[in-house]
Formats: C-alpha cells, sequence, structure tokens
C-alpha cells in the first residue's frame, strides 16, 4: 500500500522555538548549525533542521497510516507560542526588565509545562534510546557513525505510544515543581535535545528522572528556565519560583552539556556565537557527564536591563586570581559528595512523591 508517511518533514524541535535563536531575515529565519564535535558549522533555515522525514507517522490496529501525533504536537506548539510570549515579550524599552514577572500565570505554566514534556518525548535521541532498548542494545549518546533509524511503522508505533503514556504525567512532574527563570550575560546555545534532564536524560524510568533531577532550556541566547526537581531539596532558595543570574562560568557549562546531549546538531544566534569557548562535556564511558548548578537568587525589585539581550558587556579589566588547586579539588570533592548523595536518594524521594495528574 503506498502512502505519502515518507513526504512530510516532522519536526522534532518546533520552528516556533528554534526561531528564538535565528536571525530574522528576508529569505527567512536562519541560524547557525554545529555538529557536536564542533568541525562543521553552516548557517541553516529552521526550516531544515531539527527535522526528519515521516518522523511522526504511525498506524493504528488496522494497518492504516496517520498523522495524529503531529496534529497534537502543532496544537501543543500554538499553545505554547503564546505562552513563550508572555514569558520573553513583556517589554519593549531597553531600560525595561529582561526578566519576565516572576511566577508565570497559570495558564503560561501549564501551555509550557505540556510543550517541555513533549519536547523530552519526541526527539530523535528518545527515539533512538526506545529503539536500542527494544532489541536489547545499549545506547550510546555519541555514535561513531550517524545511526538512521528505519521509516518503518512498528519503530515509530512504539514512540508514539510511548509519548502518549508518558506526556501528560511528565507534564504534571514539570508544572508542580519550582520554576526559575534565568539571565545569562555569555551568550547559550541550544540543539537538537533542547530540554535537558540533568543527570538523568538517557534514564530508563523517564517519569522518575523528570521528578528528581533539575531540567534545563534555553530559551533564547541570554535566557532560560531551570526546574529544580526533588534532588535539590535541600537548597530552600530555590524551592520556590524565582529569578536568577547565571554566572559565566556555568553558562559555558551548561552549553558542553547542550552539545553533549545533542545528537546532530547544535544551533546559536548568528551575532550571539558561544563557540570559541564551547567544547563537549568530559564524557566517561559513553555515558553523558554528571552537572550540578548552583546559583544566587536575584532579590525582589531587581533585574537585568533588556538591553543587554544585544549587548554584550566588555570583560573585566583585571581578571579575578586564580582558584588554587587545592580550592578546586576541595570543589569537586564537595560536587561529587553531593552528586552521589542524590543519586543513592533518587528512587525513594520519587516514590514518595505521590502521582498528581497534569491540570487539564
Amino acid at each position: 500500500m503506498k502512502t505519502n508517511a515518507t513526504n512530510t518533514r516532522d519536526h522534532h524541535v518546533p520552528r516556533m522555538y528554534l526561531r528564538r535563536f535565528a536571525q530574522h531575515r528576508p529569505g527567512g529565519a536562519q541560524l547557525i548549525a554545529m555538529s557536536p564535535d564542533l568541525k562543521t558549522r553552516f548557517p541553516a533555515s529552521i526550516n531544515d533542521v531539527a527535522v526528519e522525514r515521516g518522523f511522526y507517522w504511525g498506524s493504528d490496529i488496522d494497518g492504516v497510516p496517520h498523522h495524529d501525533m503531529e496534529k497534537f504536537f502543532t496544537a501543543l506548539e500554538n499553545d505554547a507560542t503564546t505562552a513563550f510570549r508572555r514569558v520573553l515579550d513583556t517589554g519593549k524599552f531597553p531600560s525595561e526588565d529582561a526578566l519576565p514577572p516572576w511566577p508565570p500565570r497559570t495558564a503560561t505554566r501549564h501551555s509550557i509545562s505540556w510543550w517541555i514534556a513533549a519536547q523530552i518525548l519526541r526527539t530523535l535521541r528518545q527515539r533512538t534510546r526506545l529503539e536500542l532498548t527494544h532489541h536489547g542494545q545499549a545506547f550510546d549518546p555519541k555514535p561513531k557513525k550517524r545511526l538512521d533509524l528505519p521509516q518503518q511503522f512498528d519503530s515509530a508505533n512504539r514512540h508514539i505510544k510511548y509519548i502518549a503514556e508518558m506526556i501528560e504525567r511528565l507534564a504534571a512532574a514539570i508544572f508542580y515543581r519550582p520554576w526559575g527563570v534565568g539571565f545569562s550575560d555569555y551568550c547559550l546555545l541550544t540543539g537538537d535535545v533542547p530540554v535537558i534532564v540533568l543527570n538523568g536524560q538517557d534514564h530508563s524510568d523517564q517519569h522518575l528522572a523528570v521528578q528528581f533531577w533539575d531540567i534545563y532550556m534555553p530559551l533564547d541566547s541570554h535566557r532560560c528556565l531551570y526546574l529544580p526537581g526533588l534532588g535539590s531539596a535541600g537548597d530552600r532558595e530555590i524551592r520556590t519560583d524565582h529569578r536568577f543570574k547565571v554566572h559565566p562560568g556555568l553558562a559555558i557549562g551548561l552549553n558542553s552539556m547542550v552539545i553533549d546531549t545533542a545528537v546532530r546538531h547544535v544551533f546559536f544566534h548568528p551575532k550571539h556565537d558561544p563557540s570559541a569557548q564551547a567544547e563537549p562535556a568530559v564524557q566517561t564511558g559513553g555515558e553523558l557527564p554528571q552537572f550540578m548548578m548552583t546559583y544566587e537568587v536575584i532579590a525582589d525589585g531587581y533585574g537585568v536591563e533588556r538591553r543587554w539581550l544585544d549587548t554584550h558587556p566588555q570583560p573585566p579589566t583585571s581578571p579575578e586570581p586564580p582558584t588554587s588547586e587545592d580550592d578546586i579539588k576541595a570543589i569537586f570533592a564537595e560536587l561529587a559528595g553531593e552528586l552521589d548523595k542524590r543519586q543513592r536518594t533518587l528512587k525513594p524521594a520519587a516514590e514518595s512523591s505521590g502521582g498528581r495528574t497534569a491540570p487539564a
């Protein structure tokens, strides 16, 4: 039976999101795409990246092809477009605050929660993980050669079924957690896995991982969402919705996580290029590195002027004194100890959280 399934161009990262990292030109919105090994870069239209032929085509119990999941995602994207505008487009003048009034309204939070949940589940990385697990193979986040999944309905059907089973639970876990919105002087990049579950990206139980670990998502070249999970319960300052400033060192680290998590490409704005200090995060045994983020919350009444969305501050004339080797070792030891502690409490903390469902 012939079908047009392979003729559709299905984006697994929506163009409405990529547009935030693109320069608007007469021919359309254009960004810079770069391979995760940083060896290749090229200008690209947002229409031509993070896209696969027939990616969300499935078949029903009678074997009839359908494109229902793509239609569902389109509805979520249309709803989320307005929500992202409420968060990112709240001011017009350079002196106004680049960070939005916080926390977001319930309707905005609801729309973005469902969008984030969908984005965790819908990617090529997730499809690859599910497919290799189905065939009893270990998932390699950085295969030596490009993995081309077969364009067959059984592979897509497994992914579509998984999305349908998981999305409401993930949306609830995201909706009911603390939300932080942050600003970074240092330029941020994104990739074909734009939502990162820090320390739990490829966990076999994605619901448990999303409940427990922190979630990071760049919103544009200088703003991001950071959603602390149950594992960060000890830090009282971030257990409620908050606004924060990202230290340049942390921004570089987060960019490295985006690079290391990407399957085919990372993306950045042509005028906001962080690639000079971009590098993959250190990997061990083919697994993603561990990462823990700490930051200071911006006090009420303070903010960041919108002019810094387009103007990059000059580097300090006198560099900070270098950190001693003993201090570096102490910092790493403290972080490693905290990560080990969180790993040990992962399952009991998630089980005790209950099973709330996403708001309708």
